[in-house]
């Protein structure tokens, strides 16, 4: 296994509502090769029922489809089951597969860049802006 999972309790407060769930912070690479573990991991976590999941991936080195695709199942079951799950602190290996498949309408996730990283990512899909000086 080349990645490892540190978590946390957190609370969440906005309107006089405050929501207890997990923060999960996983290091390491992301690869076809852990992917099922990975899984395996995550559904652990699901078993437990928190509210909200927080999942830092500022700490990932490495990360291909195979658990990208893990990731966006379990934000779609965590809709379905309406609980939350935020995607926060994204890694550069990170950004660069959300930014390839063009996924930020689906994730909703707030992404934050660094001033050298605005020139390589686009992010424009999926949020209707970018279209307005294209000609066809």
């Amino acid at each position: 296994m080349s990645f490892s999972f540190l978590t946390d309790s957190i609370s969440l407060n906005s309107e006089n509502v405050s929501v207890d769930g997990l923060k999960i912070k996983i290091e390491g690479e992301l690869t076809i090769y852990d992917a099922l573990e990975f899984k395996k991991k995550l559904n652990e976590i699901l078993t437990k029922r928190h509210p909200l999941l927080e999942i830092d991936l500022s700490k990932i080195t490495k990360m291909d489809t195979s658990c990208l695709q893990i990731l966006l199942a379990l934000k779609k079951e965590a809709k379905r089951k309406e609980f939350t799950v935020r995607l926060v602190n994204h890694s550069h290996s990170a950004l660069k597969l959300i930014d390839l498949y063009g996924l930020t309408g689906f994730l909703r996730d707030k992404i934050k860049l660094q001033k050298d990283d605005l020139k390589e990512f686009s992010f424009q899909y999926g949020t209707g802006k970018g279209l307005k000086n294209e000609s066809f």
